[in-house]
């Protein structure tokens, strides 16, 4: 897969495409790369422009980076609970 599919250069998007929709030898990849606090960085401020409908990867990816930087605090704007319907 393409994950430079919004441009033909590579740009920090390509980690959020491999969060939204990479396979577990490109998470595998990421996760090595992000064992460098400036990269993971990079890579938790993009976690905001996540897709709602990625947010459990987007989540996954914040504990992820927080556990390998105790000190990185990443902030999804779209965490909340999930809108329910209820009955009339």
């Amino acid at each position: 897969m393409n994950f430079d599919r919004s441009t033909t250069s590579p740009s920090p998007l390509r980690w959020l495409n491999v969060i939204e929709r990479g396979g577990t030898d490109d998470w595998r990849d990421l996760y090595r790369r992000c064992r460098d606090r400036e990269f993971a960085g990079q890579v938790a401020e993009l976690l905001a422009l996540s897709d709602p409908d990625m947010l459990p990867s987007a989540r996954l990816w914040r504990f992820l980076l927080e556990d390998l930087h105790p000190d990185l605090k990443v902030h999804l704007p779209a965490d909340r609970p999930a809108a329910t319907t209820e009955p009339p």
